[in-house]
């Protein structure tokens, strides 16, 4: 896999996220925690799945093997929880910055939520962060409008042509 391309889409998930993030930040507490009939109720739900996703992988690549998404609980305030999950964001880009091609395709072995043992490379496990979140962030999008919202873009193109050209 090429290093490049990989480190540009975790840089990309953190972009996303913020952008969902920023999104957020209006709504109310109850219209954050409104159950909206989605498969993580509404939308605090639907973000706290995506942090514990990007948050239990990290730790994973770091040979963690966690099975219990409980282990990271979101911050209460959602001021803080956007932090907490910025903070895990800005972890996998120093990260993924930091590896070369073998590191990417070094195999990862671990045991998933329900306890199966699995082993993925590197590049894998990134690529599924990132997919995971843009999917999710969807959803997250569809049910700002629900609500009455305008979200953010977080079309991947947006993000390329958001960069300086020397980056892109």
């Amino acid at each position: 896999m090429d290093s490049q391309a990989l480190v540009l889409q975790v840089r990309f998930t953190g972009w996303a996220t913020r952008r969902v993030l920023e999104s957020v930040a209006p709504l109310s507490s109850e219209e954050l925690h409104r159950n909206l009939e989605t498969s993580y109720g509404g939308i605090h739900g639907t973000l706290t799945h995506i942090f514990q996703g990007d948050s239990i992988w990290f730790d994973r690549v770091h040979g963690i093997s966690q099975t219990s998404l409980s282990a990271y609980a979101p911050d209460p305030d959602f001021a803080a929880f956007s932090r907490q999950w910025l903070a895990v964001l800005n972890r996998w880009a120093s990260w993924a910055e930091g590896l070369d091609n073998a590191g990417w395709d070094r195999p990862v072995p671990h045991r998933n939520t329900k306890g199966e043992p699995d082993t993925q490379p590197c590049w894998r496990i990134a690529l599924h962060v990132v997919n995971h979140g843009s999917y999710h962030r969807g959803q997250v999008t569809t049910m700002l409008r629900q609500l009455g919202y305008q979200p953010a873009p977080t079309d991947l193109m947006m993000y390329y042509r958001s960069l300086p050209a020397a980056a892109a």
